[in-house]
């Protein structure tokens, strides 16, 4: 891994053990038990709010030049997987799954190390010492034997690694359910040190039964059917199956773009959401409104340029 401006110490006293391998406002969405939020900052197990919003219609395919090549992050000292005293195993993740046409020069893994790379930090800080029971390695894979399982229970389960303010990613994730019509976020990028309370976070994820860029200060939305507020159109996730999801943070352009299986979702490509400096990336589940969700991430890649989604 060539991006080393900032890191994190991995979070002590965890184990993760392996396996076998929502412009609009208005109405809200509430989460459960703990201090409320207001509009769609996402203050403790709270509320978010989520209302009607305007966006470009459509969803159009984009080309991607994929390679065969496969990267790895090399290097990586992760935490024991059975010991859980934070300790230090040096593994490498080594890429059994291809990683596209492009580079990971800031960050990638395949997650077939053993243990989860010490770049990544769980959030929020308040829920780390009980991150085992959310964050998990397990043998639902896209690629090789090992992928991210994450039990989305709470309002916040996140993890997250130091990224620049301009930088591209793709991660293929799964569910156990379809895409819910409650809105909940799958990654996001945020301006502060991770706590979905600080900063601001520009959230991909699902809303009206379809996939939504959502930003967190305001509430605006653009919904992936071009804004209107049903489960009409849009695309659409259905559980248990793996997609590729692609997306362009470009925090000094105020800049998003948004791509599922190499086609670009139009309706979610924004150009005034900023200018932002990003600090890091996040992907898991964070609960404003809808129902529990497993998730599966695999073959994470985060880069200066486009990764694509590879073979």
């Amino acid at each position: 891994m060539s991006f080393s401006a900032r890191s994190f110490s991995f979070f002590a006293a965890l184990t993760l053990a392996s396996a076998a391998a929502c412009d609009g406002g208005g109405g809200s969405d509430s989460g459960s038990g703990g201090a409320g939020g207001s509009g769609g900052d996402a203050a403790g197990p709270a509320s978010a709010s989520s209302g009607p919003g305007s966006a470009s219609s459509g969803v159009t395919g984009s080309g991607v030049t994929s390679g065969s090549g496969v990267t790895s992050a090399s290097g990586v000292t992760s935490a024991s997987a059975t010991t859980g005293t934070g300790g230090g195993d040096s593994t490498t993740s080594t890429s059994t799954g291809s990683t596209g046409s492009g580079d990971c020069s800031i960050f990638c893994s395949d997650f077939e190390g053993g243990s989860l790379p010490s770049e990544l930090q769980f959030f929020p800080e308040y829920l780390r010492a009980d991150a085992a029971k959310f964050v998990t390695l397990d043998s639902t894979a896209h690629s090789g034997a090992s992928s991210v399982k994450v039990s989305g229970t709470e309002f916040s389960q996140m993890l997250g690694v130091p990224v620049p303010s301009t930088f591209w990613g793709r991660v293929y994730l799964r569910s156990d359910t379809d895409i819910q019509m409650g809105h909940n976020t799958y990654v996001a990028a945020t301006t502060a040190d991770g706590d979905p309370n600080n900063g601001e976070h520009i959230r991909i994820g699902e809303h009206q039964c379809q996939l939504e860029l959502n930003r967190k200060s305001d509430d605006a939305e653009k919904l992936s059917n071009g804004g209107t507020y049903s489960c009409t159109g849009g695309v659409k996730l259905v559980a248990n199956t793996w997609y590729c999801l692609e997306f362009h943070y470009d925090g000094p352009g105020s800049e998003v773009r948004v791509f599922v299986d190499n086609t670009e979702v139009e309706a979610m490509h924004v150009t005034n959401w900023g200018p932002y400096d990003y600090k890091l990336f996040k992907f898991g589940f964070e609960k404003y409104h809808g129902g529990a969700k497993t998730m599966w991430y695999d073959d994470l890649a985060l880069s200066a340029e486009r990764v694509g989604c590879g073979g």
